[in-house]
């Protein structure tokens, strides 16, 4: 009489390896999607970081040549619709900046105060971490790389680029 062959489900049997080999393998699998998932992450921010950065730039460029042409500050105002104070300025940069720009939210101009500089203002639709580190890449490429210091300060609620006429 032959004895009936008993076969194990390949979740019973024991790995062909060492444990550590197993335990190594699956450390890598997980490092590789943790990896892809950042990569993923960090493109995203880039992407959104790269349609922000030009819309400062554009911005304080008028601003500043507003403020050499006319020897002031210009009174307060959204950047979207700036008004008649900047008629005859040239707006179709910073307009299609502004279009161009990936992260929703409000711009805006603020005129100096007793204390405060003038500066452009972003104020998140979506406030958060993903906006401060977006904000975080910004700052890196057109300031000081720390969001607390520097002319562009980034909080949670919103980022503050302020300018200098000097």
């Amino acid at each position: 009489m032959t004895e009936p062959t008993i076969s194990t489900s390949p979740i019973i049997r024991l790995p062909a390896g060492t444990l550590r080999q197993a335990a190594t393998r699956l450390g890598l699998i997980g490092a590789g999607i943790g990896l892809f998932f950042a990569a993923i992450l960090i493109a995203v921010d880039q992407s959104k970081a790269g349609s922000i950065s030009p819309v400062y730039v554009e911005a304080r460029s008028l601003l500043l040549h507003y403020q050499a042409e006319k020897n002031q500050w210009p009174v307060a105002f959204n950047l979207a619709q700036p008004g008649p104070q900047l008629a005859g300025f040239k707006m179709d940069a910073l307009q299609q900046a502004l279009a161009a720009c990936e992260l929703p939210g409000q711009w805006t101009f603020m005129a100096p105060t007793g204390t405060e500089r003038a500066a452009i203002i972003f104020t998140p639709t979506e406030p958060g971490t993903s906006f401060t580190r977006t904000l975080g890449v910004v700052d890196q490429w057109i300031d000081d790389d720390e969001p607390a210091t520097g002319d562009l300060r980034v909080t949670r609620a919103r980022a503050v680029l302020s300018l200098s006429a000097e």
